[in-house]
Parts: structure tokens; C-alpha cells; sequence
């Protein structure tokens, strides 16, 4: 998952691609395509509007999200035997 830096917090977090409700410690939240998912460093998860996270996060830079990388190489691989 690809690692955003806000100010000098660090968080990993995913855009939403699909509508989700997701239980936080606080309360029940929803999500909307376009939407981020984010993960702090305990482990707690929460959606953040696109774009209050695009204003007050950057992405980490010079990482390589490994798991990413192997997920689209399997997409990729399907999508060619299906040919």
C-alpha cells in the first residue's frame, strides 16, 4: 500500500475505488470512490475526503510497494492467459 506523509505524520493509505462503511473506535464511517482509506501506525482505519487528504498529504517518495507491484504482474499475467 503506498505510504503519505502528512506534516510530519506518516500514514499508509489506499483511493477508494468502491463505496465502503467502515467501524472506527468513534464511529461508523462511509466512503465514496475517490475517497481515501487511511491507516495510521496503530493499526486504526478511517476514510478522509479526497480532497481535504489531497491538500493535507504528499506521498512518500522513493518507496516501492512491492505487494503492489506482484498484485498488478498476477493481473497482468491473468489478463493474458485469458487471450
Amino acid at each position: 500500500m503506498p505510504k503519505y506523509r502528512k506534516k510530519p505524520v506518516v500514514v499508509e493509505a489506499v483511493k477508494l475505488t468502491r463505496s465502503i462503511t467502515i467501524e472506527t473506535s468513534d464511529s461508523t464511517m462511509k466512503g465514496v470512490p475517490g475517497d481515501y482509506l487511511i491507516t495510521n501506525k496503530d493499526g486504526e482505519q478511517y476514510v478522509c475526503d479526497r480532497d481535504q487528504f489531497e491538500a493535507e498529504y504528499e506521498l512518500v517518495k522513493g518507496q516501492i510497494d512491492l505487494k503492489e507491484m506482484v498484485q498488478k504482474s498476477f493481473r497482468l499475467i491473468k489478463t493474458k492467459l485469458k487471450t
